[in-house]
This record gives structure tokens, sequence and C-alpha cells, in this order.
């Protein structure tokens, strides 16, 4: 579990009793965080290649990883989606 978690709570330390009790409890939080470690690490993967495709590509997982942030933050202020 702290793998999964980990870029999130070096982002925002001040939810992290939140994140780890989110992650224990709702299954649908958890694999929020999964997607947002998944897609943090490989955007440091492809953002050390010369390949500008790859490049590319990291900055549109940057994206996807800010709408996944946004989806935890949420979620963390006590919001479910409906």
């Amino acid at each position: 579990m702290v793998e999964r978690i980990r870029n999130l709570i070096s982002r925002f330390p001040e939810n992290e009793a939140s994140v780890r009790d989110l992650v224990r409890k709702d299954p649908e939080f958890d694999a929020l965080c999964k997607e947002y470690q998944d897609t943090a690490s490989e955007i440091d993967r492809l953002s050390q290649s010369k390949d500008s495709a790859k490049t590319a590509y990291a900055e549109a997982l940057k994206l996807r990883q800010r709408s996944v942030e946004e989806d935890i933050l949420t979620r963390i202020e006590g919001y479910r989606p409906v």
C-alpha cells in the first residue's frame, strides 16, 4: 500500500491520514491511487527519453494525472461521485 500512495502523500502531505484511511476503506479510492501512481511512474520513465514522441506522450499523461488528482482530492474532501 505504501508504494501505491507514496507520490500522492508527497504531493499532499497534509492529507496523509485521510489518504491512508480511504485506501483501507474505499476500493474505488484505492484504484484511483493506483492509477495516480502508475501514471506518475510512466511519466517519470517517459520523461527521461530523448524521443520527442515519448516526451509528448508524457505531457499527455500529465493531464491525465491532474484529472485523477482532482478525483482523489474530491474524495478526500468527502464528496462522492453520483
